[in-house]
């Protein structure tokens, strides 16, 4: 072969080589850049779906601040809500945390996309300072079946209270008895119109306005009457009074202090109120205290009941110790079904003059499951 078709030879092979690495690159798999593409394409069409496949709830805000306000003067707001999900929105219930909160929803079964408003009113009658008021909006949601907000205020009160809950501490028997407390009311001339014993035991107390020195708080004696019954003792008294708000207007007021204690004469006890506790529904229970007479004197337990109990079941017994005193005990097992407060009272009968009847008061609860 001559040097020219050995030439022309090499040079045809070349080419076929060259042409067959040009397929193939043509024929790989795309770049990088294709396949990100195709990935935000995808992103996006999820993006324009129902955020839920089923019913969801949405809040257009979840939480209201009323700011600095009156105890006299309630306050209302609104929160829109809207079904996000795919599925029909049922709103089963509204719950406020305390019972001066009111929700009101203007819609409870709600199509996909369709919105509306829950109106919440505020009472802050006998509250003060900082509020956090919790709503709970128990639906259908897949994902908030109970979905919170909160109300937030800060209260002033236009007659301001030292001290709110009074101790009685320990009473005596036909005695009398009182307690006192400063109030300090926004108007300087604010007068009050009444005053009234109220709660298990209000029969027994009674108010007067003190008069103190120039430029001394205000001030108010209750007096509990010497013919208290014995055992937990349970009142409160109610100030009613008129005077000017800070703009000018006339408005009528009423505020409460609470006054508690407990009473004994010959007869003692260590436990004058018998608290059953944290119980789980069917479960059981017992609690004891010891009665016995502070002079040492020996004394009858004629009977025991268990009165006004708001469940069954709860039994009460009596053991004589060698000392005289006795052992009174309650005990039983819950209904399975019972949730929520235990409340009933013991009464013991005695041979004892002027202490003839004894009362106890019961509690307990049990608690809803989490």
């Amino acid at each position: 072969m001559s040097h020219m078709k050995l030439l022309c030879l090499l040079i045809s092979l070349l080419s076929m080589v060259l042409f067959s690495c040009k397929n193939d690159t043509e024929n790989s798999s795309p770049p990088t850049t294709p396949k990100s593409t195709t990935v935000v394409s995808t992103v996006a069409k999820v993006a324009t779906d129902p955020t839920v496949r089923g019913a969801d709830i949405t809040l257009q805000v979840e939480e209201r601040d009323f700011g600095s306000i009156w105890d006299f003067q309630p306050v209302t707001t609104t929160f829109p809500f809207t079904n996000t999900g795919s599925k029909t929105l049922v709103v089963t219930r509204l719950q406020a945390g305390c019972g001066c909160t009111t929700p009101v929803a203007d819609k409870k079964v709600l199509q996909p996309g369709e919105s509306g408003t829950i109106t919440v009113t505020f009472d802050p009658k006998g509250k003060s300072n900082k509020q956090d008021k919790k709503v709970t909006i128990f639906s259908n949601s897949v994902r908030n079946p109970e979905k919170a907000f909160w109300i937030r205020s800060y209260v002033n009160q236009f007659v301001d209270i030292e001290e709110k809950f009074l101790k009685l501490n320990e009473m005596t028997l036909g005695q009398a008895h009182s307690v006192e407390f400063n109030f300090f009311p926004v108007d300087p001339d604010f007068e009050i119109l009444s005053m009234s014993g109220m709660g298990k035991h209000g029969q027994y107390i009674s108010g007067e306005e003190l008069v103190v020195p120039e430029r001394s708080p205000r001030r108010i004696r209750i007096n509990v009457s010497p013919n208290i019954p014995w055992g937990a003792f349970h009142s409160q008294l109610k100030i009613r009074g008129r005077g000017k708000t800070p703009d000018g207007s006339t408005i009528t007021h009423e505020f409460t202090v609470f006054a508690n204690g407990k009473t004994f004469g010959k007869i003692r006890t260590d436990n004058h109120i018998l608290s059953l506790g944290t119980l789980a529904k069917g479960g059981s229970f017992e609690k004891s205290t010891l009665l016995y007479r502070s002079d040492g004197e020996p004394f009858q337990i004629l009977n025991t009941a268990v009165l006004q109990a708001t469940v069954p079941g709860i039994a009460a017994n009596v053991e004589q110790n060698f000392d005289g005193s006795y052992k009174v005990v309650v005990s039983g097992t819950l209904p399975p079904t019972h949730q929520g407060p235990i409340n009933a009272e013991l009464m013991v009968q005695t041979d004892v003059p002027g202490e003839e009847v004894l009362k106890f008061r019961i509690t307990g609860v049990v608690p809803p499951k989490r």
